[in-house]
C-alpha cells in the first residue's frame, strides 16, 4: 500500500464549514441525529469527540452531556470549533494517533464521525483510546460504508432489462490509500491548485481485528440509509429503490472486553 502524503484536513477547511452550514447535508439528516439516539448523552457524562473537525457533532452533544472534548489535528478547523465553544466545549488541536499525549483524563462515551478512513495507524488510536475510556463506557464509530462505498472503486450501475439500479464493487478486501479531489472544487477555471486529502479504505474484517487487538468487542452494528430522493424520471423508482436497499454509512459500537 503506497504511503499517504497528506491527511489533515486544513486546505479543505473553509469548504468544509461551508458545507456543514447546510440543513439537507448526509450530517444533518442522518448522521447527526442517529448518532445521538447511540451515544444517549446525559447531564454529568464527558465525552470525546475525535477528530472532531470544526465541532459540529461534538457541540450537538454538548447541549445534554456535562464536558465534551473535541480533538482534530486541522488547527484552522479547531480555530472555527473554538469560536463558537460553549462552556462545557474544549477543543485541542492534536493528533487521533497520539490521544495519551495530552492528558485529557477519561470518557464516558468517545465517538468519532467520518474520520477512520482518514486516518493512518488506527492501531495507535485505539491504544490511544484504550487508556481513555472509562470502564463500562463505550465507543461508536461512524463510517462511509465500507463494503459499498469505496471512492473509486465502487458506483452505480443500471440494469435496463429489470429496470434495477445496482452498486458496483471492484474492490473490497484490499486496503487502499486513495488520494481524493472534493468534488466542489472540480472544474474550476482559476489556476489555484485543488484541495485535496487521502482517505482509507478497509475492510470490515480489518477494522474487526484491529479493534478486537486493542481489547474491544462490537457490541452494535448499524446500517444507515441516504435521506435523499431522485427527481422524477425513468429511474426515479429504481434509484430510490436502491438508497432503501444499499446502505451509505455504517454506525459500529465497541466496548472493553
Amino acid at each position: 500500500m503506497k504511503t499517504a502524503k497528506n491527511t489533515d484536513w486544513n486546505n479543505v477547511a473553509n469548504w468544509y464549514d461551508n458545507y456543514l452550514a447546510g440543513e439537507d447535508t448526509y450530517q444533518a439528516q442522518v448522521i447527526a441525529p442517529n448518532l445521538l439516539r447511540l451515544i444517549a448523552p446525559q447531564k454529568g457524562q464527558r465525552i470525546l469527540d475525535v477528530a472532531c473537525g470544526q465541532g459540529y457533532f461534538a457541540r450537538i452533544c454538548a447541549t445534554k452531556a456535562g464536558e465534551v472534548v473535541g480533538i482534530d489535528q486541522s488547527s484552522v478547523l479547531i480555530e472555527k470549533a473554538k469560536t463558537n465553544a460553549a462552556a462545557n466545549e474544549l477543543y485541542i488541536t492534536g493528533n487521533a494517533e497520539t490521544l495519551d499525549a495530552y492528558k485529557i483524563e477519561q470518557f464516558d462515551i468517545i465517538f468519532s464521525v467520518l474520520a477512520l478512513e482518514n486516518i493512518k495507524n488506527i492501531s495507535a488510536v485505539m491504544q490511544g483510546i484504550q487508556q481513555s475510556l472509562k470502564e463500562g463506557g463505550k465507543i461508536i464509530f461512524v463510517l462511509l460504508h465500507p463494503a459499498f462505498r469505496i471512492p473509486q472503486h465502487t458506483d452505480w450501475g443500471y440494469d435496463s432489462k429489470k429496470t434495477v439500479q445496482y452498486r458496483k464493487v471492484e474492490k473490497y478486501l484490499s486496503e487502499i490509500n486513495i488520494p481524493i479531489e472534493l468534488s466542489p472544487f472540480k472544474n474550476k477555471t482559476d489556476n489555484k491548485q485543488t484541495p485535496s486529502t487521502i482517505t482509507f479504505h478497509r475492510s470490515l474484517q480489518w477494522y474487526m481485528k484491529v479493534f478486537r487487538n486493542a481489547g474491544f468487542a462490537i457490541t452494535n452494528i448499524e446500517e444507515w440509509i441516504s435521506h435523499k430522493t431522485s427527481q422524477p424520471g425513468p429511474r426515479q423508482h429504481a434509484e430510490d429503490t436502491a438508497r432503501k436497499e444499499i446502505p451509505m454509512f455504517m454506525a459500529i459500537e465497541l466496548k472493553k472486553l
